[in-house]
This record gives C-alpha cells, sequence and structure tokens, in this order.
C-alpha cells in the first residue's frame, strides 16, 4: 500500500508540473484575439456611429438656425427683391465676389442700401463646396443694428453666415406666379419671392463628409418669412415704394408722385451771368408739361411706371453757344446722382465760391447725410461738362427732390 501511493504521489507532482501544450497556448491565443478583434469592432463602430449622429444633429442645427437668423431679418424688412441679380446694380458699396451669386436682396426701412445674402465657392477655411455670406450693417449685442453703421454703407462687411453647402440638393421649383431671385442659384441655397415681393420661400441644403464615413450626411430644410415692417412700424400695407434703376425712378406699385426743384446755380464761367436751367420731366418716355415754378404732381400713377428728369443748361444764344443736356436716361452719366435717405452729401467745392449742395437742400442735410423720408429721392445734376476733377463739376447746378405717396 505504501508504495502504491508514493507511485500515485509522483505521478501527481509529475502531472501538475508539465503545464500547457504549446498547441493549447495557440488556441487560448487565438481565441484571445478573436474575442480582442470583435469588441475592437463593436467600439469602432459605435464611436463612428456616435460620431455621424453627433455630426448630422449639429448640421440640422445650424442649418435650421441659419434660417430663422435669415427669417428673422426678413421681418424687419420692406421687400425683398424678386431680382437679387439686378438689385446689385444698385448698391456702388458693394462689390459682389468672384463667382458669387446674389440671392436674397432685402430693403429696410431707415436702411439707405439693400441688405444682401450671397453664395461663393468655400475657401480652404471653410468646409464643403460653398458658403453663405451676408452684407449689411453689423448687430449690436441688443441683435439691432448698429447705429453707427446703418447709414454708412461704405464701412459695410460681408461676413460667412454657414458652410457646408450643398450644391446638388434642392432645385428651386417656385409655386405659380412666384419668381426665383436668381435663377442661376446653386441649389444648395435658392430663393422664392411671391408677386407682392414680401413673402419668400428659402431653400437650404447642406452636406457633410469624413473618410472614415461610408455615406455622406445629408439634410435639406425650407422656410417662409414675410415682411413685416409696414405692419409694426404703423405703415399702410399699401404703403409707397420705389426703385432707383440706372438713375430712374420706377415706382413699385401704384403712387401719387410729387415732383420739385429745390434750387441750383450754374454761370457762365467765373463771375459771368447765370446760364438759364430748364427741368423736363418725362413718364414712360412722354414728356409733361412742367412750370418748373411749383409742384408737379402726377397722380393715380400704376406700378411699373418710369419718370426721368431732365436738365437743360443755356440754349445755345449766349455763353459762347453754351446748351447741355442731362438725364436720368442716360446711363452711367457721372453728370447726375440720384440720392436717398442716408447717402452722404457729395464733398465738392462750389464753382466760384456759388452756393453748396447743402445750400439748395438744408432741410434735407443733417451731419453731412441725406435726411429725407424712405419715399423720397433728391436729383443732383452738374451741366457744364463732365470732368469729375475740374473746379466747375460741384452737382449743384440743378436739385430736383421727387416724394412717391400712397395711390389711394
Amino acid at each position: 500500500m505504501k508504495l502504491i501511493y508514493k507511485v500515485l504521489s509522483l505521478r501527481e507532482k509529475s502531472k501538475t508540473n508539465t503545464g500547457y501544450t504549446v498547441t493549447e497556448l495557440l488556441i487560448g491565443l487565438s481565441l484571445g484575439s478573436l474575442v480582442v478583434a470583435v469588441a475592437g469592432f463593436g467600439l469602432v463602430n459605435t464611436l463612428l456611429l456616435d460620431q455621424k449622429a453627433s455630426a448630422k444633429g449639429t448640421m440640422q442645427y445650424n442649418t435650421d438656425r441659419s434660417l430663422e437668423f435669415i427669417a428673422e431679418e426678413v421681418k424687419l424688412g420692406r421687400k425683398v427683391e424678386a431680382d437679387a441679380v439686378g438689385a446689385v446694380d444698385e448698391v456702388p458699396e458693394f462689390t459682389l465676389p468672384n463667382r458669387a451669386k446674389p440671392i436674397l436682396a432685402l430693403r429696410v426701412p431707415n436702411v439707405p442700401r439693400r441688405i444682401f445674402y450671397y453664395i461663393k465657392p468655400a475657401s480652404d477655411v471653410w468646409l464643403g463646396s460653398y458658403v453663405i455670406e451676408r452684407w449689411g450693417p453689423n448687430f449690436n449685442t441688443e441683435g439691432q443694428y448698429e447705429e453707427s453703421e446703418i447709414n454708412n454703407p461704405e464701412t459695410w462687411e460681408s461676413h460667412v453666415l454657414m458652410d457646408n453647402i450643398d450644391d446638388t440638393s434642392i432645385t428651386p421649383n417656385c409655386p405659380p406666379d412666384w419668381q426665383s431671385s436668381n435663377p442661376d442659384a446653386p441649389r444648395g441655397f435658392n430663393v422664392c419671392v411671391d408677386p407682392t415681393e414680401r413673402l419668400v420661400k428659402m431653400n437650404l441644403a447642406t452636406t457633410d463628409t469624413n473618410p472614415t464615413w461610408k455615406n455622406d450626411l445629408n439634410y435639406e430644410a425650407s422656410m417662409m418669412a414675410f415682411t413685416r415692417s409696414n405692419i409694426v412700424q404703423g405703415f399702410s400695407e399699401n404703403a409707397p415704394s420705389f426703385t432707383i434703376s440706372n438713375k430712374q425712378l420706377i415706382l413699385d406699385g401704384a403712387a401719387n408722385v410729387k415732383f420739385q426743384v429745390l434750387g441750383g446755380e450754374i454761370t457762365c464761367g467765373s463771375g459771368g451771368a447765370d446760364i438759364p436751367v430748364k427741368t423736363n420731366l418725362y413718364v414712360d418716355g412722354n414728356e409733361e408739361t412742367w412750370n418748373t415754378n411749383s409742384f408737379l404732381e402726377l397722380a393715380n400713377q400704376p406700378a411699373g411706371t418710369t419718370f426721368d428728369v431732365e436738365s437743360v443748361a443755356g440754349d445755345g444764344s449766349s455763353c459762347d453757344g453754351h446748351e447741355m443736356t442731362v438725364s436720368s436716361a442716360q446711363t452711367n452719366n457721372p453728370q447726375l446722382q440720384v440720392l436717398v435717405n442716408g447717402d452722404p452729401v457729395p464733398d465738392l467745392t462750389p464753382f466760384d465760391n456759388q452756393n453748396t449742395i447743402e445750400f439748395f437742400m438744408q432741410q434735407y442735410v443733417k451731419d453731412g447725410k441725406i435726411k429725407i423720408a424712405e419715399n423720397q429721392a433728391i436729383f443732383l445734376f452738374e451741366l457744364w461738362g463732365d470732368n469729375q476733377s475740374a473746379s466747375y463739376f460741384d452737382l449743384q447746378d440743378n436739385v430736383v427732390l421727387a416724394t412717391v405717396e400712397n395711390a389711394n
């Protein structure tokens, strides 16, 4: 018995000291690696899904907030231009960046120039194909326009509102009778304007990419906005408005229009005799009879009516036959400037100590700026020559005020 016990004890000790075989170790290592790999794949996939969900949530938030921002400014407005492309030409202080496309042009009461939202290719700093930029006065901490900037459009700057704008998503299919503000707008951001130019539908599509994602993220949103300034500020729903296009006055709606000569001064050289000036008015190209010693008032003029103001200095019978005609029908003529509320008064020294521009517009100038109603415009004429560097070029030879009033 003792011998058997010793044999069994030695065998037991021998079995304990042998350990795992190589095969057992390899199998265990393989199983462990498989478990780690499966767990790692699951963790990576979970992290990617979480990253993608977070990115989509951020994209949706930014897209919706951008539309809300634009909509809030539209509510401040009086009019959304149906033709954003044409509106750019009416704002000399605004230069559209290279390859940019204007999408929304907004007219706001007491702001002298249109506010623009436009789209342009993204630079290396920004993501996606396009970015949306805004040009207009900055906002203060209370969400209102900076007072120091409102009447100084030459200081306005463009700022990026949002990047990651898609170019393959929403085609601007506008409702019947509505108009796309820019028919050539990228499909990532476009606008439809109703016939009254007060209701606008904005379409915005954004995208986000990541090399680790199987598919890109895309998000589309639309929002309607309505210009409410006429309601909020107590104006009539049919408040008169007009557009200055290539120096012509064009009615946006039916209105009564009044013209008044404020004055002017032009002489035959230094110390010479006064040169007579005649002022003419053309409505849709047809001349109106006007005794310029009093108002010329034209009632119930329909929307779309064009008005051209013309000044004629001399008749060829005196001052070496001087006779010059300048009209708002002459495109890009430097001898005529048309000013609206908030525009700076041209900084010109009058010829031969004549009266200044401000003299003829005393009640319409404050702190070097034009202070007139939103429904008024002032025409300044130079009737001697077109050399803007010459001493005679003073734009005060004839000054005319136009007032557009509600037809009702």
